[in-house]
């Protein structure tokens, strides 16, 4: 045989070879574990997709396409907890990530970590505590304590208006939290804020270098506390207003529409405070900025 017959010979073959390299590249796993109704779940994935859903069944069940970097999908669950990992082959990460679709018990306290992966989280009414290097996370929540905290990535939150506890800290993009209630700790270093509250009991506000728009109805007690280093600070408060402001900005504008206007602190120096209390003040709204513009309005 010559050796152009050795080579056609060989080409099929080696067309088979790649098909079949091809297929081992998406490598679909599937795995349910009976789980405990209000248990905890933890899920941990490098690269890829991770989306939880809430169900009525007491199990978990994950449907997994793994990466060709991926040596296993381990999947455990023992004592109330179970383990979603996602583990790499020789410590190496996923080339081509991995995409998790997992159904948990609705009343699950969730924990999510990953690195370069996006989160989305629907149904599920338990705490969470979701980690993410860089990737979004879009979650719906239901009054339980919420903790987010993003390197680079939008977070997305979506409420019940029902009073909880919601915590976000993020280095880079942008932040929307819409119908949350309670309690709020929001810290980002740059990206937009957009947050909206039917009841707003506490929140504690620091940015370096995004603009906030909030909406919020301050209960009879609220405080809320905001500052800000570079980037203007809107507060839109809903009717009837009852509380004490003060506000203080070291080079920007204070814009108020309820009437009062900002005095210059400083003479030959940047500099304006604004203090004034509206209805009978039994809230507190504090707000400091460096950098930038504060405006209040109904």
């Amino acid at each position: 045989m010559n050796t152009s017959t050795r080579r056609t010979a060989r080409l099929p073959i080696v067309m088979a070879l790649l098909g079949l390299a091809t297929i081992a590249q998406a490598d679909p796993v599937e795995r349910t574990v009976p789980a405990d109704a209000r248990g905890e779940v933890e899920i941990v994935n490098v690269a890829g997709d991770v989306q939880v859903r809430g169900w009525d069944r007491a199990e978990v069940q994950v449907h997994a396409d793994l990466g060709d970097g991926v040596e296993k999908l381990d999947v455990q669950s023992s004592r109330g907890r179970t383990s979603i990992n996602v583990i790499a082959r020789n410590g190496r990460n996923s080339s081509s990530g991995s995409d998790l679709i997992v159904e948990v018990p609705r009343d699950s306290t969730l924990i999510v970590k990953t690195v370069s992966a996006d989160q989305t989280i629907a149904a599920v009414r338990g705490a969470q505590r979701l980690q993410a290097v860089s990737g979004s996370i879009n979650t719906q929540v239901w009054g339980q304590e919420v903790a987010i905290k993003t390197i680079s990535g939008e977070v997305t939150v979506a409420g019940q208006k029902v009073a909880g506890r919601t915590a976000v800290n993020t280095v880079s993009g942008d932040v929307n939290l819409s119908d949350i209630a309670g309690e709020l700790t929001l810290e980002t270093v740059t990206g937009d804020m957009g947050v909206r509250m039917p009841t707003l009991s506490r929140a504690r506000i620091q940015t370096t270098n995004g603009e906030l728009r909030l909406r919020a109805a301050l209960t009879a007690d609220a405080t809320l506390d905001a500052e800000a280093i570079n980037g203007d600070l809107s507060f839109l408060l809903q009717a009837p207003v009852n509380a004490e402001f003060d506000v203080e900005t070291f080079n920007g504008e204070i814009d108020n529409c309820f009437g009062p206007k900002p005095v210059r602190t400083r003479e030959f120096a940047p500099g304006n405070a604004l203090r004034f209390k509206e209805g009978n003040g039994g809230a507190r709204v504090r707000v400091k900025t460096l950098n930038g513009g504060v405006e209040i309005c109904r």
